[in-house]
């Protein structure tokens, strides 16, 4: 009785050594590290992307105090005017994604001034976001159906301070949860 509780312990812990963090990253997760400037793999084994690709804003490096994370370290901002700055994503149409968008502040502009702005999905208003403290991570996440191979999340109308933008993840639901 003793060996086999022991086979099976040695063969629980092989099982477990032979699992790597790459298992975390699944096809149809997109992870973009915003005002980053290069490819990473997380502690958890999701892989993050810059978005190098976006040509306007600016980047900005931020400090807060209890957050290591690198994908937290930037952001992206973008101008206080009148315009929308917007991802754009591909998808699967049909298909059913979650959308999460985060925000840590870290006075990155050095005024201290809390920024408020808008988040939208697409042409559609789906949040305001209001920051009410430089190293709280605010975070909006919404769910929906694919219609078309690409989507968009959009920032604009700031009230206050300049609209901006941590990270931007983008996770396919696997076909068996919430079928269509």
């Amino acid at each position: 009785m003793v060996a086999v509780r022991f086979l099976f312990l040695l063969l629980s812990l092989y099982v477990l050594l032979l699992m790597d963090s790459s298992t975390a990253q699944l096809p149809g997760f997109v992870s973009v590290d915003c005002g980053g400037n290069e490819n990473f793999t997380d502690e958890i084994g999701l892989n993050w992307s810059p978005d190098s690709y976006i040509l306007i804003g600016k980047t900005a490096n931020i400090s807060v105090a209890n957050e290591t994370r690198k994908q937290y370290k930037t952001l992206r901002y973008f101008p206080a005017d009148n315009n929308k700055y917007c991802y754009t994503l591909s998808v699967v149409p049909r298909t059913r994604y979650l959308v999460r968008a985060t925000f840590l502040y870290g006075d990155f502009d050095s005024n201290n001034v809390y920024p408020k702005f808008d988040i939208s999905f697409g042409p559609t208003r789906w949040s305001t976001i209001v920051i009410s403290d430089a190293g709280t991570i605010e975070s909006q996440e919404l769910i929906f159906l694919a219609a078309d191979p690409t989507v968009s999340v959009c920032l604009s109308n700031a009230t206050t301070g300049q609209p901006f933008i941590s990270t931007l993840e983008l996770r396919q639901f696997n076909g068996s949860i919430y079928s269509i």
